[in-house]
This record gives structure tokens, C-alpha cells and sequence, in this order.
């Protein structure tokens, strides 16, 4: 218990009075830490700068818009430059055409569009093709990466014949090319007589006979004379009697062909023979081709 403070008078302290003592503050001294480590050093686990990672910030949404777009834009660029600039047909080189130009073919097939190449199809190509009755569909070939090779057989005008005062104009595998009330527009085509044919012809088909094997022999007839080159020679031809074919040339020679089996060698024989006797200074008389390989001549009385 302690003593009771004295009263405060105001005056000095006297003689050996000492005033009560008051104890200062303790200072803080070395304190032991359990881990060893001094005070204010970060703990192993604990981080040195535990606000690092909320330090820098997010970067908003719509900053990252505009660089997507920028790229979706470029992507969309290179996709056009090899669309129109790189894959698209550029050139396209026609085999087969006669008379016809190779752009007038390249149009007909739809090739003169820039087309795509990876989308290209043979189908619609020969679809295209084939609706022009002056062309036929041979094949078509796709040259990375810009190249088309198209092979097409052309139909000329080759034959003519004439039905109720109407006539038409034959390509050299019989089919109608041209209707005409003009007769002068067979001047300088050979001319088929004998064609049992009905009604009014149509464009873009075969003549339409009531005899179905008559219509076969015309066909196989022009081609084969087409193949051998020699429809220049032929003035007319008559296939009235399927059985007794006859083609008669510009210089006079009427050749009987029988009917119409082995047509390919009996014209071969027929060539051979109109020119060895031309050779020999003979331009007229009867040539009996109706065998394969032989014919035999006789002069005209």
C-alpha cells in the first residue's frame, strides 16, 4: 500500500522531499521470434508484394474489339485477292472449234465468267456446252491455278435437204443446224435426196423420219464421209432404198454403197479408187462399192 500523495500548496519542495516517481514508458527491446526472422521481413509464405498481381489493370472488352475486327477485315481481304486475282479462270484455250472462236466457245460453256476454280464443275460445263447445237462436248481439263483446257467438237454445215418448200441445213452428224426458206443456202453442200421425213423439222435435232433405220444410215453416212474427208467430192447422196445406198460426185462418178453395213470401209474403198482413177484421167462413171474392200469400175454408155 502506498503512502498518500501530499497536497499540492503550490510551493518548492523543501529540504530532501522528493516528488513520487513516476516510471517512463519501456522501450521496446529484442524480441525472439519463433521462425528467426526480424521484425518487419516478409514470412516465407507470405508475398513481398501482395498487391503485384492487382497492381496492373484489366483491359476493358471494347479495347479489344477493334483489333478483332481489323484482323476479321484482312482475312476477308486475302480471301478476295485469291477468289477474283488467283484462283479465278483467267485463261481459257479451246481444242476443236472450226469456225467458231475460242471466246465464242469459252461464252457458250459460261467459262468467260471468271469462274471459281475449286468450284468448277465438268457437268455444267458439258450441260452448257451441249445446249449450243453447234457444239458437242468433248472434255475439259482444270491448269492450276487459273487455267481451263476445253476440247469440244464443232458441227459445220455439211449436208442440206428440202421438205414442203423448207429448207435445212445438216451438220456432218445429221443433226438440223439452220431452217431456211432461202433453197440458195444449200449452194455448195451436198444435197440428200430420198429422206422419208414428216411434219415440220425442228432446229437442234435429227430430221424426223418414219423410218427409224433411215435415219441411223444418214447418220452413219455423213460421218463416215466426214472421217475420210470426203463430203468436198460428194454433189448429192440418195438413201430412198436403205438397201441400195448411192452418193454421186461433183466430177461425175455415181457409186452404188449397198446398204449400209461396213460403211467406214466401203468409203475408204471408194476414196482410194475416185482418186487412182482420177489420176488416170477418168472423172465419170459407175463405181460398185457394196462390198468392204473391193469396187470395180465401169464407164457410162
Amino acid at each position: 500500500m502506498q503512502p498518500p500523495r501530499p497536497p499540492d500548496t503550490g510551493l518548492p519542495p523543501q529540504g530532501n522531499q522528493q516528488l513520487p516517481y513516476e516510471a517512463a514508458p519501456a522501450q521496446p527491446g529484442p524480441q525472439e521470434y519463433d521462425d528467426g526472422q526480424q521484425p518487419g521481413w516478409p514470412q516465407p509464405h507470405q508475398d513481398p508484394f501482395p498487391e503485384a498481381e492487382d497492381s496492373l489493370p484489366e483491359r476493358p472488352l471494347s479495347g479489344r474489339i477493334p483489333r478483332l475486327l481489323v484482323i476479321l477485315l484482312v482475312l476477308a481481304a486475302l480471301a478476295l485477292v485469291l477468289r477474283y486475282q488467283v484462283f479465278s479462270i483467267r485463261e481459257v484455250v479451246v481444242f476443236g472449234n472450226r469456225q467458231l472462236s475460242a471466246q465464242q466457245v469459252a461464252r457458250a460453256a459460261g467459262a468467260d465468267r471468271g469462274l471459281f476454280y475449286w468450284t468448277i464443275k465438268e457437268e455444267q460445263i458439258r450441260q452448257a456446252v451441249n445446249a449450243n447445237r453447234y457444239l458437242v462436248f468433248e472434255g475439259l481439263e482444270k491448269v492450276f491455278p487459273n487455267k481451263l483446257h476445253l476440247r469440244v467438237v464443232e458441227r459445220y454445215p455439211f449436208a442440206f435437204f428440202t421438205h414442203l418448200g423448207v429448207g435445212y441445213v445438216l451438220a456432218q452428224d445429221g443433226l438440223i443446224l439452220e431452217q431456211t426458206r432461202e433453197l440458195k443456202d444449200g449452194t455448195g453442200l451436198m444435197l440428200v435426196n430420198g429422206l422419208a421425213v414428216w411434219g415440220q423439222q425442228a432446229v437442234g435435232a435429227l430430221p424426223a423420219t418414219t423410218d427409224p433405220v433411215q435415219q441411223d444410215t444418214l447418220v452413219t453416212l455423213l460421218q463416215e464421209l466426214a472421217q475420210w474427208g470426203f463430203e468436198t467430192q460428194v454433189t448429192s447422196l440418195d438413201i430412198a432404198q436403205s438397201l441400195n445406198l448411192s452418193i454421186h460426185t461433183r466430177d461425175g462418178f455415181s457409186i452404188n454403197l449397198g446398204d449400209s453395213t461396213w460403211m467406214h470401209a466401203k468409203i475408204g474403198t471408194v476414196a482410194t479408187v475416185v482418186n487412182a482413177l482420177r489420176r488416170e484421167g477418168i472423172t465419170s462413171g459407175i463405181i460398185e462399192a457394196a462390198r468392204p474392200g473391193e469396187a470395180t469400175y465401169r464407164a457410162t454408155e
